[in-house]
């Protein structure tokens, strides 16, 4: 268990979402500064902030007078380290009973491309970029605290999940708000260490949160809250779905700062999650360099929709559909999970229908090809061990059809391959439709 409870990680997670979180100095001394002559702490006082996390001014003064109202070991946290540089931002509190041990605390997203894109990359790289710097920031910057508490929200618990399998040793407690779990690269290198790591990293994460369910989760405990997201719509749930300040909003805490509302995760996000891991094993037997290649397009697609920054109008206006597309999807989504819909259900329908039977079809005829031309390899190989050469024309003979029948059984393995892969999509557009069903059934009739 960590020296904080889960509402001051809670608090800190969204705290590091702001710009002067990496600010030295205790928690206390940073409210004092922001309270006006009546000593409150209020919007107004925070204008010149920049805030991230999809917070408005009034969220993060609401998140501000919730650390005001800790005990005071928590206000006297000193940040004596941080990091705001490459895509990622950390910040280091010192305990102040004890210079021995400390809390890292990692941000989400924080809207940027690259960083977008670098979730991406986690799929089928061991070790990002920017994961790398968060680990050398926590081995070399923290290397003088024995013991360490990591956490962080999205990106940032997947940055605390992931330093904490490489730090075991010092990592005795990680705690991921909504945050990724690890791809099978890493997972391939770092299993033993991931499997000794696990004990200690818990992840907690809304119950439609759509990010916690991507790559494999490495900890040993798992929890959902229910989001509240009432009076919400459209674009505006699918943020709410994965927001750290709405999933501080609908926690609720016993006397000690422990998370005492748990709930089951939504069973439409279940469904997908069971379909993205389907898809992640497809892709990941993809031959050459396909599963880079397909997922560099992906993450750069949902990087260019999601991210703030994308460069000159130029690129801005050719993602521009992309992104619209991407939000839309998003959007229609949320709204049938919460039984809301502004134009009826052909709005879902429009944004999810896949014909998934001339998928399917698709399928069988690409296994169907696959076997013929493993047939055909066989049939050469027969040819090949029935020949009566002559001596001279032996070796040349045996060469050629030796190469043929090589080529024959490359082409049946991709065949094989891309049919597996066609194959997995179509489950997922198959499950989603069936939870879609489902969920309209259960809205309009239930």
């Amino acid at each position: 268990m960590s020296e904080l409870s889960d509402k001051e990680l809670l608090l800190l997670s969204n705290w590091v979402y702001v710009d002067r979180s990496t600010e030295y100095g205790t928690i206390g001394e940073m409210l004092d500064s922001c309270r006006n002559k009546d000593g409150e702490i209020t919007a107004e006082m925070l204008s010149g902030f920049s805030i991230g996390g999809c917070m408005s001014a009034g969220d993060c003064a609401e998140i501000m007078r919730e650390m005001d109202g800790c005990p005071e070991n928590f206000r006297n946290l000193r940040a004596v380290r941080a990091i705001d540089a490459g895509g990622i931002r950390g910040v280091c509190y010192e305990d102040p009973s004890d210079s021995s041990k400390a809390t890292v605390v990692f941000r989400g997203t924080g809207g940027e491309y690259d960083a977008w894109a670098d979730n991406f990359r986690g799929e089928y790289m061991t070790e990002t970029e920017m994961q790398k710097l968060a680990d050398d920031f926590v081995r070399y910057d923290c290397g003088v605290y024995d013991e360490l508490t990591v956490s962080g929200h999205s990106k940032g618990g997947n940055m605390a999940q992931y330093v904490a399998v490489r730090n075991r040793d010092r990592v005795n407690a990680c705690v991921s708000f909504d945050g990724q779990g690890l791809g099978n690269k890493a997972i391939e290198t770092y299993g033993y260490e991931a499997e000794e790591a696990s004990p200690v990293i818990r992840s907690i994460a809304g119950d439609k949160d759509y990010v916690n369910i991507l790559l494999n989760p490495v900890a040993s405990e798992r929890r959902f809250v229910n989001i509240d997201t009432k009076g919400m719509k459209g674009a505006d749930m699918a943020v709410a779905f994965h927001s750290s300040y709405l999933l501080y909003k609908s926690c609720e805490f016993d006397g000690e700062g422990n998370i005492v509302n748990y709930a089951k995760q939504n069973i439409l996000i279940s469904g997908i999650a069971d379909s993205l891991h389907r898809l992640v094993n497809a892709l990941d037997m993809l031959p050459g360099n396909g599963n880079k290649r397909c997922t560099e397009l992906i993450g750069s697609l949902v990087a260019a929709g999601m991210s703030e920054n994308i460069g000159d109008e130029n690129e801005k206006k050719r993602i521009s559909e992309a992104a619209k597309g991407v939000r839309r999807y998003f959007g229609a989504l949320s709204m049938l999970w919460m039984g809301e819909s502004d134009n009826g259900v052909s709005v879902v329908t429009e944004s999810l229908y896949v014909d998934t039977g001339k998928l399917q079809n698709c399928v069988m005829q690409l296994r169907e090809a696959g076997q013929g031309v493993d047939e055909t390899a066989g049939k050469v190989a027969e040819i090949r061990n029935r020949l009566n050469y002559k001596a001279a024309s032996r070796l040349a003979v045996e060469i050629k059809l030796r190469k043929q029948e090589n080529r024959l059984n490359d082409l049946a393995e991709r065949i094989g391959n891309c049919a597996d892969a066609l194959d997995a999509v179509t489950y997922l557009y198959k499950v989603c439709e069936e939870k879609t069903c489902g969920e309209i059934a259960g809205t309009v009739f239930g």
